[in-house]
């Protein structure tokens, strides 16, 4: 049994819900693009000192990267307050992708409006919606004075969509979590496992020459295009060697591909240099280390038309790791009972996205993604989130925490 009936709680988000779908609403307002969390840190500074919470602005690690890494911070948050107890965290990204092709958006993009039962707007899915479900779930276990025997924190972090900065911080001078809920959209559906990633950029070299002659050079976009069937063919047999259930929807769990491409300088001259960034994915239990090895395997037997040019040369970029937590864990169960008890079935699917769960995942904490909206939303015009599923998530996850115990997470 809940130690608060369902309907207790479905009152009280009931309740609050306008006020934290206003709040998402002047959120998304804010246009936090990555490297630019502090338009909107205040907003929820302000929120959590109205509200009474325990909440301090803390400086991002120093980085080389990271634009702007000495003006950004992450916003963590405690309630009721910091206790000394066993840590349960909920974590969610201020930062945003920035707002491109503003002419396939029906209304601005950074105008928050809220209509037809949605809040429309950059962010809005990804994951701000998330945000507000997290909120409006700990405001109805506030108001319902359920007194957890653990502690919460709320992590808002910065550079989520970047390198994970934010998140990284905050776990090297945190005490490791007892568990983990990443809010990014899921659709309401329960993540307990999460492939990883590795960013890559292969550059390859060729020879000009004229394009009356061009068999005088040698063609480096025709040398990449060999790297990249090697690299197809490495993905292709990876992704046969990996099946688990929850990915039994999609092609493969670990996906390889290709986002940018250049070759040459110009149309009258055979290309001298070539150069394509992708993404391999990783398995959970993985390394990084093996998938970096595969790789340049891969690409050192990709046939060669003139050994004296250089070899491929691979850089590396972000790696994050898979990860997966049991679902008979207590943090999956409760979930799960808490989601059939809200709406009707406890589904669950697995994760091919990168997140900060990764973070989490990594460092071996019980871990799971949940929230509102829809992951294919995220990322291009006319982004939003239904609000509805906005206070359906926030009542899972105000269940779910209700049926957590000290003693189940250790």
């Amino acid at each position: 049994m809940f130690p608060l009936a369902p309907d207790e709680i479905r009152d009280r988000t009931v309740t609050h819900a306008d006020a934290l779908l206003e709040l998402l609403a002047e959120s998304v307002r804010r246009p936090s693009e990555s490297g630019w969390e502090d338009r909107v840190d205040g907003l929820y500074l302000d929120w959590f000192a109205e509200h009474g919470w325990q909440a301090e602005r803390l400086p991002l690690a120093a980085s080389a990267t990271e634009n702007r890494a000495e003006e950004r911070a992450n916003v963590l948050a405690w309630w009721p307050r910091r206790r000394g107890r066993p840590v349960v965290v909920l974590n969610g990204h201020m930062d945003v992708v920035p707002a491109r092709q503003e002419d396939g958006w029906s209304r601005p993009p950074y105008d928050g409006v809220r209509a037809d039962g949605l809040v429309h707007g950059r962010g809005s899915t990804d994951m701000k919606g998330g945000i507000a479900s997290g909120l409006l779930a700990l405001t109805a276990l506030a108001d319902a004075g359920f007194d957890p025997p653990f502690d919460i924190a709320v992590q808002l972090v910065a550079g989520e969509e970047t390198t994970g900065i934010g998140t990284r911080t905050l776990l090297e001078g945190f005490p490791r979590p007892a568990a983990a809920l990443v809010l990014e959209p899921t659709d309401c559906v329960i993540v307990p496992v999460s492939t990883g990633l590795q960013f890559f950029t292969v550059d390859v070299a060729g020879r000009s020459a004229h394009t009356s002659a061009p068999w005088r050079g040698v063609d480096a976009f025709d040398r990449l295009l060999r790297v990249r069937a090697a690299l197809l063919d490495l993905a292709e047999r990876r992704g046969a060697a990996y099946r688990h259930p929850l990915f039994a929807d999609v092609p493969t769990a670990i996906p390889f591909a290709i986002g940018t491409v250049a070759a040459g300088h110009w149309r009258a001259a055979v290309p001298a240099s070539a150069t394509m960034s992708g993404r391999i994915g990783v398995r959970p239990g993985e390394s990084l280390e093996a998938v970096r090895a595969e790789f340049l395997a891969a690409v050192a037997a990709a046939p060669a038309d003139d050994p004296s040019l250089p070899a491929p040369e691979v850089r590396w970029d972000h790696g994050l790791l898979g990860w997966e937590t049991a679902q008979d864990h207590p943090l999956i169960k409760a979930l799960a009972a808490a989601r059939e008890t809200v709406l009707g079935e406890p589904r669950f699917t697995g994760f091919t996205a990168g997140s900060d769960a990764a973070c989490f995942g990594a460092a071996g904490v019980p871990t799971a993604v949940f929230g509102p909206g829809q992951v294919s939303r995220a990322h291009g015009p006319d982004e939003s989130v239904a609000e509805a599923d906005v206070v359906a998530a926030a009542d899972v996850l105000a269940l779910a925490l209700t049926r957590l115990d000290t003693e189940s997470l250790r």
